[in-house]
């Protein structure tokens, strides 16, 4: 196993025996993924293994670049037949590791606290009705047990970093409005922007979002995607966990703020909390009994956006687009894209050069100048759409 070669592993240790280790489980991971696809289309039986491995490698752009081929494919068959017959024996751990996400050992030190996060989610299913502070309590109990976690938790990149960590909470206060957070200086202002990124957009939004897949995982068959009708009772979760990661995305405790301003209906968070009441008094209007989950039901967000006038719908929201998937399925959430204008809209690139989707503008405009900003594709309940995340 690859913390029997290192002693630092999932951190970036720079030691040559955890390179070695880490190196080794990023392979298990291609390994686990590789497999795991092939038993689901054709069934993978013992006998059928080491042609497998072949297969696969014969598709790698290894096989053509490397110089020292035959060694390289010889290991890569060597270390696939252990992974499967001696290191994860289990099919439905190594699916388990797969879905998750992460590398192998990353992921079994993830499962450590998945449930907890879970448990977190659940307890929290009155959310809708709960104070500000009340939720904020929420986000500050499973950051907790994601900061410290090996290979997932909060990363630092100097001294200063580093400082923000053990006051993460304050950074997330302010991200979060919450009520009564300070303001970073202005002269912090970008790197407490930086962590909220990469440690809190990123790594505590991956983290719950893998833990969240695990529980719905748990309940799906094999074909099922994600719809909002079946979403909690596949999941067994309250709609806060549906909502988690886009509340760390948008900078929002408040969930129907997030739906404004991903959906366009609003360009910024005062804007959204202003519109909130606009909502709740759709609900009275309906005329039966309001729970905590009808407060922050993605659905009845959506019925609500479908009673509004047809130009209210969806106001110029400078950061958000339509688009539509030109040459992908769109079997993943989110894409990192680059802009391509041209006479005929503008086509969106992956960081490969792939093409990914058609849009008839860009976010902020026809005076944006594309190179100026960061953009992101999100494919979810609520449509295709392109974010400008910066």
């Amino acid at each position: 196993m690859p913390e029997a070669v290192g002693a630092d592993l999932g951190v970036g240790s720079p030691a040559l025996l955890d390179m070695l280790g880490d190196s080794l489980d990023e392979l298990d991971a291609v390994i686990i993924a590789a497999l795991d696809e092939i038993d689901r289309l054709e069934g993978l039986p013992a006998a059928a293994l080491e042609e497998a491995l072949s297969r696969v490698w014969r598709r790698t752009f290894t096989r053509y670049a490397s110089a020292v081929e035959g060694w390289m494919e010889a290991a890569f068959i060597k270390r696939g037949q252990a992974v499967v017959e001696r290191l994860y024996p289990d099919s439905a751990q190594r699916r388990a590791l797969y879905q998750i996400g992460f590398t192998p050992f990353v992921g079994r030190q993830f499962q450590q606290i998945s449930p907890q996060i879970n448990a977190a989610l659940k307890s929290a299913a009155d959310y809708g009705s709960r104070s500000t502070e009340e939720r904020f309590t929420l986000f500050w109990h499973i950051g907790q047990l994601v900061r410290n976690g090996r290979g997932f938790g909060f990363t630092a990149r100097g001294a200063a970093e580093a400082a923000l960590i053990e006051r993460w909470h304050d950074v997330a206060g302010w991200w979060l409005q919450r009520e009564g957070a300070v303001p970073p200086e202005a002269t912090d202002l970008r790197r407490w922007q930086g962590f909220v990124a990469n440690n809190l957009e990123f790594r505590l939004g991956v983290a719950v979002g893998a833990a969240v897949a695990e529980a719905w995982n748990a309940g799906a068959g094999d074909l099922e995607v994600p719809n909002l009708e079946t979403w909690r009772e596949t999941s067994g979760l309250p709609w806060i966990g549906f909502w988690f990661r886009e509340l760390l995305r948008w900078g929002t405790l408040d969930p129907f703020v997030a739906f404004a301003l991903a959906q366009g209906i609003v360009g910024t968070r005062d804007e959204g909390g202003a519109r909130r009441a606009d909502f709740d008094a759709w609900l009275v209007q309906r005329g039966t009994a309001i729970t905590a989950e009808d407060l922050i039901d993605p659905q009845l967000f959506l019925e609500w956006q479908k009673s509004l006038p047809n130009q209210d719908q969806a106001a110029t929201a400078p950061g958000v687009v339509v688009a539509s998937f030109t040459e992908l399925a769109g079997k993943r959430s989110r894409y990192a894209v680059r802009p391509m204008p041209g006479h005929d809209g503008v086509t969106w690139l992956d960081p490969a050069g792939f093409r990914v989707a058609q849009s008839a503008s860009m976010p902020g405009g026809p005076d944006m100048n594309p190179s100026r900003g960061d953009y992101e594709l999100i494919n979810d309940a609520f449509g295709v759409r392109v974010v400008r995340t910066y």
